[in-house]
C-alpha cells in the first residue's frame, strides 16, 4: 500500500494563524495567500505539506525577520503552542499534557503530533532520568519543533527544559530533550 499524501490539518493552520497574533497584517496575509493559505477566509480541513512549509516560512520571516530560519521557526513553534491551545483540539491536547507530565507526554509524541498531521512519526530513546533523544520524521523545518517541544515541556510541568537539534539527516531530525 502506498503512503498517503502528507497532510496538515486545519487546527494546525489555526494555531499558526493565532501564533502570528498582531504580526498578521495585510502584507503577511498576502504572503500567506501566495503560499496557499487564506488566513482571513474559511480554512480547508487539510492542506498538503507543501502549503504548511510555505506558510511556516512566511510566519518565521514575519516574527523574527533577522533570524535564520530554524531560530525564527522555533519562535513560531513556541507561539504556536499558545495559539493551538485556543483551538478545540489543542485545548484538549494541552489539558492532557498538563496531566501527563513531561515523560508521559514525550512517550505519546507521535499521537500528539498526529492531532495536526497524518504523517509525522517519532521514536524516543531515554538517555537519563530526564533526558531523551527524540527522532522525528519527516521534518522539513527542524527549528519549529524545538519551539514546539520546549513549549510542550513547559506546559507539562518540566522545570528548566532544553531542546537542541543534535542531528539532521535527510528528512529526519534528532532532538536532545532534557529538563531538571
Amino acid at each position: 500500500m502506498e503512503n498517503p499524501e502528507p497532510l496538515v490539518f486545519q487546527q494546525s493552520f489555526q494555531g499558526l494563524i493565532r501564533a502570528l497574533g498582531d504580526d498578521l497584517d495585510d502584507a503577511c496575509v498576502s504572503r500567506l495567500r501566495e503560499a496557499g493559505l487564506d488566513a482571513r477566509g474559511s480554512l480547508a480541513l487539510a492542506y498538503p505539506l507543501t502549503v504548511w512549509v510555505a506558510a511556516l516560512k512566511v510566519a518565521a520571516a514575519r516574527v523574527a525577520p533577522e533570524a535564520p530560519l530554524d531560530e525564527a521557526a522555533a519562535v513560531v513553534g513556541r507561539r504556536f503552542v499558545e495559539g493551538f491551545s485556543s483551538t478545540l483540539i489543542g485545548n484538549a491536547l494541552l489539558g492532557t499534557v498538563r496531566l501527563l507530565g513531561p515523560q508521559r507526554m514525550l512517550a505519546r509524541m507521535t499521537r500528539n503530533l498526529r492531532t495536526g498531521t497524518n504523517y509525522l512519526e517519532t521514536h524516543m530513546e531515554q538517555l537519563g532520568p530526564t533526558r531523551y533523544a527524540l527522532t522525528c520524521r519527516p521534518v522539513v523545518v527542524a527549528g519549529f519543533y524545538v519551539g514546539l517541544f520546549l513549549a510542550g515541556l513547559e506546559a507539562s510541568g518540566a522545570k528548566h527544559p532544553s531542546v537542541r537539534i543534535v542531528r539532521r539527516e535527510g528528512e529526519e531530525a534528532v532532538y536532545d530533550i532534557a529538563w531538571s
